[in-house]
């Protein structure tokens, strides 16, 4: 069977769950490296919607300072394409309500639900599906000498090591990858020594 040639590349991963022979279930993801950038989009729709060039990038800025202004206040906003919402949670867990006051609540995140049409139109626009070779996430972190490589790598080029760096490196998944560097900041003898740089965590050599 000739191999297909067109539509979206997907990655196979084993899951957590085992069947009754103890072998993992599997599943499967869009392949995660491939990006559009507001760049991209805009020249797209300049060439094909007839959108002055730098529209698309001025309509999305102003598109989200106007929603997270609504989003703060606790609103929904719904778009042709979906709703975003405001997500929030607790600083600590709880028991009892009536000991929650506002500053122990904090924004989550944002949520956001397509419609209905909006999947329509993606789905009609999917043209079948098509796997990519992808390296066996459990194989790759069961395999020290790999991983000794890898993080040597990252250390050659920079003198430390973070988790994206690690990833580039080792072929292993986001956490996968941050699981293995914590790992090597344990014990009475770490192998790293784990700082928090803003919202990146670095890892240099102890």
């Amino acid at each position: 069977m000739p191999r297909k040639e067109d539509g979206m590349f997907f990655e196979v991963h084993p899951a957590p769950l085992k069947d009754k022979l103890g072998r993992n279930y599997i599943y499967v993801r869009p392949y995660g490296l491939q990006r559009v950038s507001q760049d991209e989009l805009d020249t797209h729709c300049a060439s094909h919607y007839s959108v002055p060039p730098g529209e698309m990038k001025r309509v999305l800025g102003i598109f989200m300072q106007a929603v997270a202004g609504w989003l703060a206040d606790g609103r929904r906003v719904e778009t042709p394409f979906g709703s975003f919402a405001p997500k929030i949670g607790l600083h600590s867990e709880k028991t009892t309500a009536d000991r929650v006051a506002g500053t122990d609540v904090e924004l989550q995140g944002i949520e956001f639900t397509p419609t209905r049409r909006f999947v329509e139109l993606v789905a009609e626009s999917v043209n079948g599906f098509r796997p990519i070779d992808n390296p066996d996430t459990q194989q790759l972190a069961a395999d020290t000498a790999h991983l000794d490589r890898a993080l040597g790598r990252c250390m050659a080029e920079s003198g430390y090591a973070t988790v994206k760096s690690f990833m580039r490196h080792s072929g292993l998944r986001y956490h996968s990858a941050r699981r293995q560097l914590d790992s090597w900041c344990e014990g009475d003898c770490p192998r790293l020594l784990c700082t928090r740089l803003g919202g990146t965590r670095v890892y240099t050599e102890t």
